[in-house]
């Protein structure tokens, strides 16, 4: 395993970081993971940042709308954040996608969907249900246009847009998904390659799937475990990025291989020396430049 002097330096500074041990598991990762931010870099100004809430199931939603311009009628990208199904929110992705917003020239909506163990499958799916049904019913009261919407994310947020993808197939333009959470076996070769990392582990991997998954069928559940599904009709062009150090990987990998026998149209790239989460290391990582550029290729072609 060939690593950069640029990935060194990111796995340096997450090796560096200390959290208080006297805090549940999930609250401790979660900790950990918000000191991750000053990795993405400076935060680009964007014309107008809005945080509202909307009412969920069992309590309000948060949800963050990135605006690149005045223009009325802008198209939209909803983003669901990584983080193992248990940590990320609003601000540990904010960095990323004010430039996804501005490169794109779309609204991005960030959702800052629940989180395991306190509430595991399928209450973050739901919510972002939720979100969804919201926007096309909201379109024109926050100026976007519904026919025009786009999915994306990254990790266990991939995953959720997956299987978001698959419900709203009819109204949705293209779904771009970073190194996404597809299989919860942990048996692809990837994860036998990294079981001890860098930055995932087996270990921690097997964790947060038990956290999310808590019943014993879950796992065996299309809608939490994208690499079951079996109904592809309809579904958009795909945007699919893995990163070669990662142990999602193969998982990823195997995915858009099922989608594209299954006749979806697949962009899949996978950026070399690259490790799980170089989306959000934009300030020491350049290839996250790269994938922000192609990601927005894919976008703009695929948005129409």
């Amino acid at each position: 395993m060939q690593l950069s002097s640029q990935v060194q330096q990111a796995l340096t500074y997450i090796g560096s970081i200390e959290v208080n041990d006297n805090i549940n598991p999930w609250e401790k990762g979660r900790a950990f993971y918000e000191k991750f931010i000053p990795l993405a870099g400076e935060k680009e100004a964007v014309f107008k940042v809005e945080d509202i809430r909307i009412q969920g199931a069992a309590d309000q939603i948060r949800l963050r709308i990135y605006r690149p311009s005045g223009r009325d009628n802008l198209p939209v990208i909803v983003y669901f954040h990584g983080g193992w199904f248990n940590s990320g929110d609003l601000e540990t992705h904010d960095t990323p996608l004010r430039r996804l917003s501005n490169l794109s020239l779309a609204v991005v909506i960030a959702v800052d969907y629940r989180l395991a163990p306190e509430h595991p499958f399928p209450a973050g799916l739901n919510d972002g249900i939720i979100a969804l049904e919201w926007l096309f019913e909201n379109a024109a009261a926050i100026n976007v246009n519904p026919n025009k919407v786009s999915l994306a994310g990254d990790s266990a947020g991939g995953a959720l847009v997956a299987t978001l993808t698959g419900k709203f197939a009819t109204k949705i333009n293209c779904q771009l998904l970073i190194y996404p959470v597809t299989d919860c076996s942990l048996e692809t070769g990837s994860w036998e390659m990294f079981k001890d990392g860098p930055l995932l582990d087996a270990k921690s991997g097997a964790q947060a799937w038990r956290w999310y998954l808590s019943k014993a069928d879950d796992c065996f559940n299309p809608d939490a475990v994208p690499l079951l599904q079996t109904s592809f009709c309809g579904l958009p062009p795909t945007f699919i990025a893995t990163a070669e150090y990662d142990p999602l990987r193969d998982e990823g990998i195997m995915y858009g291989e099922k989608l594209k026998q299954n006749g979806v149209s697949i962009t899949e790239l996978t950026y070399d020396g690259m490790i799980h989460g170089f989306f959000q290391m934009g300030g020491v990582i350049d290839q996250s430049a790269a994938l922000m550029d192609d990601m927005v290729r894919f976008y703009t072609q695929h948005s129409a």
